[in-house]
């Protein structure tokens, strides 16, 4: 749609977990403050909403305070997924800014709390006007409209409350509404079911008891309808203290009076249901309730309390959803419970088939009409007759694992939706049937912990938690939190793997059994009695890998050898064989869809803006594969650490643009460099190995993973006696600018002295490899103070330059080491600084133009014009983000002080919080300058101290493009 097209195009659910659509497809509206602002938003549709309370909204009552400009990103965000073809500049139609606040411009017939409210309004009225068949269609729409909780991840707020509240209640007058509606019109058995579930879930509204009573009473069953009197008695001097009132006192002596006037009308004329017949589904009035056929489970569905909600919505307005996921996922269990959760829907009845031992037409033919107990008129036609005896029915077939006979189920499905029918059919399994009109719903592992959450409030750590407490363990013994977390994220919170694992505990400490899942989750077996469907993890994944083609197997065993998300390029290096190179890329990303498609892969999209899609094994999916791929591992390991050492040694020039290419694809497959540097310096140390580690230190410290690059660092001293002494001596000057980063240049020394001597005759001592990794450590010798250090290594840099003849590059390395030395000696003359951040341009070497622009932005300081150190800052964050980082504690740092002596005390504060978040968090130097202790304690005497609270809050949450937008980084080239 353009720019101008109307808004009604967006529809608002929110009776329930809030949804979005635009005609009809999904919004997705980008995270859980952007859905709390829209909640805000629907609440006062079309009342304006003040800045303050959305960013309450946002961010919480005791947020920090945040500035307009902040909340304007994120409100530009929501309307980007509201309007995502809106032309740049042209007035929203959605989000209206008005003074002080935003408005929600919205047609009430899109937003179904509206809608909710204007039908039992109309309800109500005709309900009044004596028209209850009417009422109770009305009554009957609004109701179809709820999916749950208001505003479910926001209903507990104290903006939301009063919200929820109201539209609770109206949702429960409104269900009485519908059983008086149905009394009202002659219907009491239609009245009683309604009834009897809202007193289940509300056995404190006496109106609701007076109705049941009432019904059961004109249902000939005055027995029930004084035992419900008793039952609601009890109660509410249980709960209450209380007697019944008035209504159900006075319901309950007419009925022991037998009152004539109770028995309501007579059912209405209407046009009489089919006949029952092997055709038709009617059923005659006093039937024997209509048949749910599901298998008994005992055990609770923990963690999908979402998906629950959201199936049985669709199940109800679909011909056909179908759950897919892989093997272990809980895809039977959840489709038990939807079917049970909506089996008063589908008044023909529920059936569960079980296609497991299924394998071919005939036999998945036989199966559905073996659990429906059909028996076909003409055994010729099996296959019509059941379509002819489906036809009329509204009832809702579960097809359980269909994965292993999708060609059969998918003809016989599209046999029985030929032609109008009401009937609804729920699949489970691991790929889609690619039926027309199928909806699908993917189901993937529970959610594991995130950061600093509550472990207890994942579903991954709740499920083992309440499947440990049924075998005996104590669920509030928080000793076992640890052992849990380490078992859920070892099994990446497959259900199933869960499960298995819980039932170990009778027999192992959970220590015990976090350690046999971290080695093999797919080893996993089911113990004692039990189902042999899925008795472990292992073979239910092998019914997958049994069908795939050679092809798609061998995929499927390599990528055992990528433990953690990877790209099509990391697939296609493992698939290569002897001699053949890497698989082409196009045949990669085919193989890599048909896995995803399989369920054997999991998509994860990109993980930055522009990157390329990653995928990832399943850690129960992963240890088959490599029990799979058994004796062909080593090869398959080479493989993968060949094309990890290609590409680390593919490291473009120091500075220059590519270099942020490189470290982007260093880190698309961070997962596997590690397991290459894992394999090639822990398992089995080589020469190799060395080489890698002395190569990645511009990524690690660009990349803000010093404390990691320290470590491979240390490793690789272990194996340094195999390599070569060029790269055991970049190793060294590797871990010395890591060291003295972290303000140990004392140890740096050492390996400083230890590097000298190795590349001394070597031939190696003047290469431009070294020069690069010495001028990285120039800089943080200087930061650090160790001036005579950083003479050192500046003239070791100044004799490369002169031994390359006139080489520009390794001339600018040169000036920039001599003038970073000067920098610390207090010798800073501007003109020359900005001669050489010129000169660094003009070759397109950011990074000695960051390290200029930070000498720069020192100079300033302490010549004490704030203006000229501000602008060099924003050159200096603009050159960082070019080399594509989001931290750097030393520009946070400077940018502190500078913006102290401009008089900002508050955005100081700020600033000097990111500085020494990212300081610790990446084991480097706080502060790194001596007057920033000064200067911290007077901009924050300048504060209230709450004031300065919020202000370290917040700054600890910055990265560099909240200080400077990277898109008016400055230019990286003359």
């Amino acid at each position: 749609m353009d720019g101008d097209a109307p808004a009604d195009l967006l529809s608002f659910r929110d009776l329930g977990p809030l949804e979005v659509h635009r005609a009809g497809t999904p919004v997705a509206l980008g995270g859980a403050r952007l859905a709390a602002a829209l909640s805000l938003l629907l609440v006062s549709a079309d009342r304006q909403v003040s800045v303050d309370a959305l960013t309450e909204a946002m961010w919480g009552e005791q947020s920090p305070a945040r500035s307009p400009s902040t909340l304007d990103s994120h409100i530009w965000r929501l309307r980007k997924a509201l309007e995502p073809a809106r032309r740049p500049g042209s007035p929203s139609a959605v989000l209206v800014r008005e003074p002080g606040g935003y408005r929600l411009v919205a047609d009430p017939a899109t937003i179904d709390s509206r809608r909710f409210a204007v039908l039992a309004g109309e309800a109500r009225e005709l309900l009044g006007a004596g028209r209850p068949h009417e009422a109770g269609r009305a009554a009957e729409r609004a109701l179809a409209l709820w999916r749950g909780r208001p505003y479910a991840t926001v209903a507990d707020e104290p903006w939301a409350t009063a919200a929820v509240a109201r539209l609770e209640e109206l949702r429960d007058q409104l269900r009485e509404l519908l059983a008086e509606a149905l009394l009202a019109d002659g219907a009491p058995e239609r009245a009683l079911l309604e009834v009897s579930a809202a007193v289940a879930e509300t056995p404190l509204r006496e109106r609701l008891w007076s109705l049941r009573m009432l019904a059961q009473h004109r249902l000939g069953r005055p027995e029930e309808a004084l035992r419900s009197y008793r039952q609601v008695r009890a109660v509410l001097r249980d709960e209450l203290g209380l007697e019944p009132g008035p209504e159900l006192r006075e319901l309950h002596g007419r009925l022991l009076a037998e009152d004539p006037t109770l028995a309501g009308p007579p059912a209405p004329a209407r046009p009489a249901p089919p006949v029952p017949s092997p055709r038709a589904g009617g059923r005659e009035q006093g039937a024997a309730p209509r048949p749910v056929h599901l298998p008994h489970r005992t055990a609770s569905l923990v963690g999908r309390g979402q998906e629950l909600a959201e199936l049985t919505g669709l199940v109800t307005r679909s011909r056909l959803v179908s759950l897919v996921g892989a093997a272990g996922c809980g895809k039977t269990r959840l489709a038990i419970e939807v079917a049970r959760t909506v089996a008063d829907r589908f008044p023909d009845g529920v059936w569960f088939v079980d296609l497991t031992a299924a394998g071919d037409a005939v036999t998945v033919l036989s199966t559905v009409v073996s659990a429906l107990g059909f028996a076909p008129a003409d055994t010729d036609r099996p296959a019509e007759g059941l379509r002819d005896h489906l036809r009329d029915r509204r009832a809702l077939l579960v097809l359980d694992n269909c994965e292993q006979v999708l060609d059969p189920v998918a003809d016989l499905v599209d046999d029985w939706f030929s032609g109008a029918t009401p009937l609804a059919v729920l699949a489970t399994s691991r790929e889609p049937l690619q039926v027309d009109g199928e909806r699908l719903h993917r189901l993937g592992p529970l959610p594991l912990p995130e950061g600093d959450d509550d472990v207890t409030a994942s579903p991954a750590v709740a499920l083992l938690l309440d499947r440990l407490a049924d075998a005996g363990a104590d669920r509030e013994d928080l000793g076992l939190l640890s052992a849990v977390v380490r078992i859920a994220t070892a099994v990446d919170g497959v259900p199933l793997a869960l499960e298995l694992a819980a039932a170990r505990a009778r027999a192992f400490s959970l220590d015990e059994i976090a350690h046999q899942v971290t080695a093999d989750p797919s080893s996993l077996a089911r113990t004692g009695r039990g189902s042999d469907h899925h008795r472990t993890v292992r073979a239910a994944i092998e019914q997958s890998y049994a069908l795939l083609p050679a092809d798609e197997a061998e995929l499927h065993r390599a990528a055992s050898v990528l433990p953690g998300p990877f790209t099509v390029a990391a697939a296609g290096a493992v698939l290569g064989g002897p001699g053949a190179g890497p698989r082409s890329g196009t045949v990669t990303a085919d193989l890599v869809a048909r896995l995803v498609h399989h369920s054997l892969l999991a998509p994860l999209g990109p993980a930055r803006p522009g990157g390329p899609s990653l995928f990832a094994q399943q850690a129960t999916v992963r240890g088959h594969a490599a029990h799979a791929a058994g004796a062909d591992t080593p090869a398959l390991r080479r493989r993968r650490d060949e094309w990890t050492t290609a590409l680390t040694l593919a490291k473009p020039p120091l500075g220059s643009v590519a270099e942020s290419a490189w470290f982007d694809a260093l880190d698309d497959d961070l997962p596997t460099l590690r397991a290459t540097l894992q394999n090639l310096l822990v398992e089995a140390p080589t020469a190799e190995g060395v080489r890698l580690a002395g190569r990645l230190g511009t990524f690690w410290h660009f990349r803000s993973k010093t404390i990691e690059g320290r470590t491979w660092a240390e490793r690789a001293l272990g194996a340094e006696h195999l390599a070569d002494p060029l790269s055991a001596a970049l190793v060294r000057l590797t871990l010395a600018h890591h060291l003295s980063s972290g303000g140990q240049d004392d140890l740096a020394a050492v390996h400083l002295t230890v590097a000298s001597e190795l590349l001394d005759g070597t031939g190696h001592a003047h290469s431009r490899t070294v020069a690069e990794v010495q001028t990285l450590l120039a800089h943080s010798l200087v930061v650090a103070g160790a001036l005579e250090q950083a003479r050192v290594v500046a003239g070791s840099v100044a004799a490369a330059a002169r031994a390359a003849g006139g080489d520009a590059d390794l001339s600018l390395l040169a000036e920039t080491c001599a003038a970073l030395v000067d920098s610390g000696a207090g010798v800073l003359p501007g003109a020359r600084l900005r001669t050489l951040h010129e000169r660094a341009l003009e070759l397109g070497n950011v990074h000695v133009a960051l390290l200029v622009a930070g000498m720069a932005v020192v100079s300033a300081i302490r010549s004490g014009d704030a203006a000229t150190a501000l602008s060099w800052s924003d050159r200096m964050i603009g050159h960082r983000l070019v080399l594509g980082t989001s931290d750097g504690p030393v520009a946070f740092e400077l940018r502190g002080v500078a913006t102290a002596m401009a008089g900002r005390p508050q955005e100081a504060v700020r600033l000097f919080a990111a500085a020494r978040t990212q300081a610790l968090r990446n084991g480097l130097r706080w502060p790194a300058f001596e007057a920033t202790p000064d200067v911290l304690r007077d901009v924050t005497a300048a504060l209230d101290p709450g004031a300065a609270e919020r202000a370290r809050t917040d700054g600890a949450r910055l990265t560099l493009a909240d200080v400077v937008d990277p898109t008016g980084a400055v230019p990286t080239s003359a």
